[in-house]
């Protein structure tokens, strides 16, 4: 369960055929799962870019566990290193 004490990690993933999302926290030294979220691309989404799917990826996760995330800091992790320019952009969320 979450606790109201620990930061967040929103971890995503986009591949040819789907998205994912976990949502974790770090507690008493670890970082413990939260939940698991996933699902398939429509058709229309396949023919995205990787860097477009993988910000897909990260709205998706936003979008599924935005109940622990509102009003909160939290960390987000991908793995694909064109979204690097997302930890330099400043906007109204990230204030």
């Amino acid at each position: 369960m979450p606790t109201d004490e620990g930061t967040f990690y929103l971890d995503c993933y986009a591949s040819d055929v789907g998205l994912g999302a976990v949502i974790s926290q770090k507690q008493e030294n670890s970082e413990v799962v939260i939940a698991y979220a996933s699902r398939a691309l429509f058709r229309h989404e396949r023919n995205y870019d990787v860097t477009r799917r993988e910000l897909l990826a990260i709205v998706y996760g936003l979008k599924a566990y935005k109940q622990y995330l509102l009003g909160r800091h939290f960390v987000i992790r991908t793995d694909h290193a064109a979204l690097q320019w997302l930890r330099k952009t400043r906007s109204r969320w990230l204030s």
